[in-house]
């Protein structure tokens, strides 16, 4: 029997939990809303999110309470997984790459307008002003602070934008949760594909026993105490801390070398511990991958060619496409007996039924949706085409392999269009709407769709209904959304100089409406290279059991955060190749309670000293970077 079963039936009643994840969702927004954008940098970058862990860790604490003393109010493993589920989607929505970067962009073309750039005359009549706040009063108090959100004035200048933005982002997720719906079984079952993120909040969630486990302890305390040394050495440097963070660029201050910019070996605890999870071939992957991309601006600088990141950004836009095409082609057989089961409602059909009838409603409804905003439906079926293959491209890479982070910046569907066909051949009216639409885009790091599938294959563990992940999937969508307007509002209005995402996106709309740009052969010969090679590494890796190269590592190798975690991942790989040489999988098993640990000491800690700073409204030291 699988150990995560425990004691659940099918017909687990998740009312309390769906009531206790929406009480949660909302204190949850006030939090990393509130450390993310005045307190600490980052904290939801990564792959799983420190503050839900926290959450979790709390409740299965309070819960070992309750089972011993109080049974009959103790919550059941599925309970504590519909509590997990809802917390991931919410915390993807207000976390740092989604609806963070929306909110100032609803205001940024109005406020940051001025003669010299222009925007008012290049681009303000194909603003769609049901999705933007143009009030000048209340932007006013908007931009400059110390002013109450929850005002009638204010709220009644934002009402109509946000319900139009909620209804929109509701509509997209229950799309990918249609498509999650449709793939699940082919990845869940089929495939079996390995899903680390969820290893510690199924432990967590359904495994009791792992508190009593030693080396969870040990893991977990040697984190705790390196983020406790670390916080109190921010406060007062006088408290010695392991200097296990550095950056060695000034060792590099001369030609060639100097082209290789930062050149972080920093120790996190969590990233060791997730990498630990991830397949050897991954792990290698992503850190060799990682020195291949650092070392090639040397390359170039050393034989005088033209470097930059330019190259990278195209080419990791076709690895992603590739793997996320890669994907779907491998699942065309499930997708075809899916279709069939809509057709005669055998078994399944039920919710494949759901799972299509909601995937061409959505559809529509997004066409719809941009339609009236002025944008042509080719270009609308275009750029959401090419974003939902990159949304199915990180599902299927947390599924398969579960990289400790995921990002894209700069590779937007509508940059690569531009790319392709020129700025004219895009049009003015669709280029002013795709820039609206730049948050989805902004870098993929917390993105609700990997989120969504994880929860399915939490349930399938613990024989859960898929109705239930479904309702709090949909519940935890739109709580998320309203918490997240609600949240960025209120501390946007009370602190001056908050809101300071989302104004490159229309300089850059500004430059292609009054410089229009031809297609860039050069950047399509990129894509096109990135594609090729991804599937070339894909095949080779199915292939061959000796490759050790894997397209994920090529697609996710290079960018911010991955700079700062390579040398983590380096060490963990490290370890466990040394583990699995001298050990085998009997030593494997063995260690997998440290590791564990650290990720909940290093999450423990990073969270606790983000409550503090909360508390006390000042800066505090982070988890990360």
């Amino acid at each position: 029997m699988d150990k995560y079963a425990g004691r659940e039936t099918a017909r687990t009643p998740i009312g309390r939990a769906l009531i206790l994840g929406s009480v949660l969702i909302a204190v949850s927004a006030y939090w990393v809303v509130g450390v993310e954008n005045r307190i600490i940098w980052e904290i939801t970058d990564f792959s799983i999110f420190p503050t839900v862990i926290f959450v979790l860790f709390l409740l299965a604490l309070l819960n070992l309470i309750l089972v011993r003393y109080f049974n009959r109010f103790s919550l059941k493993p599925s309970e504590l997984a519909i509590i997990y589920i809802m917390l991931c989607i919410a915390t993807s929505l207000f976390g740092h790459d989604m609806m963070r970067q929306l909110i100032p962009m609803m205001t940024n073309p109005f406020w940051f307008a001025t003669p010299e750039n222009e925007w008012e005359q290049l681009f303000f009549r194909y603003i769609p002003r049901w999705l933007t706040v143009d009030n000048r009063a209340s932007l006013h108090e908007y931009y400059t602070g110390q002013e109450d959100f929850f005002t009638p004035r204010n709220m009644g200048a934002w009402i109509l934008p946000a319900l139009a933005w909620t209804g929109f982002l509701f509509v997209f997720l229950f799309k990918i949760l249609c498509i999650n719906i449709i793939v699940r079984k082919q990845w869940t079952e089929h495939e079996r594909l390995s899903f680390p993120i969820i290893r510690l909040p199924l432990e967590l969630a359904s495994n009791p026993k792992i508190f009593s486990k030693k080396l969870m302890w040990i893991g977990f305390g040697a984190a705790l105490v390196i983020e406790l040394l670390a916080g109190l050495d921010y406060l007062y440097p006088i408290v010695p801390s392991l200097r296990i963070k550095m950056n060695i660029r000034q060792y590099f201050a001369s030609k060639p070398w100097n082209a290789v910019g930062d050149f972080h070996f920093n120790i996190y605890a969590f990233v060791m511990g997730l990498a630990y999870f991830t397949p050897l071939s991954l792990s290698f992957s992503l850190w060799f991958f990682h020195l291949f991309w650092k070392l090639l601006p040397v390359a170039y600088s050393a034989l005088g060619w033209r470097t930059g990141e330019g190259g990278q950004i195209p080419q990791r836009f076709g690895a992603w496409i590739g793997i996320g095409v890669l994907a779907l082609f491998t699942s065309r057989h499930h997708i075809k007996d899916t279709i069939v089961k809509f057709f005669t409602g055998q078994n399944e059909g039920n919710l494949y039924r759901l799972a299509y009838s909601g995937l061409v409603l959505s559809i529509i409804l997004i066409m719809a949706f941009w339609y009236l905003a002025g944008s042509s439906p080719w270009m609308v079926a275009l750029y959401f085409s090419l974003y939902t293959t990159l949304c199915i491209a990180v599902t299927r890479m947390r599924s398969e392999l579960g990289p400790p982070t995921h990002e894209l910046h700069g590779a937007s569907p509508d940059g690569m269009m531009v790319a392709v066909a020129g700025s004219k051949a895009v049009g003015a009216a669709n280029l002013t709407n795709f820039t609206l639409l730049e948050w989805m885009p902004y870098a993929y790091r917390c993105h609700p769709m990997p989120h969504q599938l994880e929860g399915f294959k939490m349930s399938e563990r613990l024989r859960m209904k898929d109705s239930a992940v479904v309702i709090a999937i949909l519940l935890a969508a739109l709580l998320g959304s309203i918490a997240s307007f609600a949240a960025h509002l209120g501390f946007y209005y009370k602190y001056p100089n908050y809101a300071i995402w989302g104004v490159h996106p229309f300089n850059r709309l500004g430059s292609w409406l009054s410089n229009p740009v031809s297609g860039n052969f050069a950047s399509v010969k990129q894509m096109g290279f990135g594609f090729v090679f991804t599937i070339f590494l894909m095949v080779m890796s199915r292939r061959y059991l000796w490759w050790q190269f894997h397209p994920v590592g090529y697609a996710v190798g290079v960018g911010w955060a991955i700079g700062h975690m390579w040398f983590s991942v380096f060490v963990s790989w490290f370890i466990k190749m040394l583990i699995m040489m001298y050990g085998g999988r009997s030593a494997y098993r063995a260690a997998i309670p440290v590791f564990l640990g650290l990720i909940l000491g290093q999450f423990f800690m990073g969270s606790l000293w983000s409550l503090i700073g909360l508390v006390l409204n000042r800066n505090m030291y982070t988890l990360f970077p």
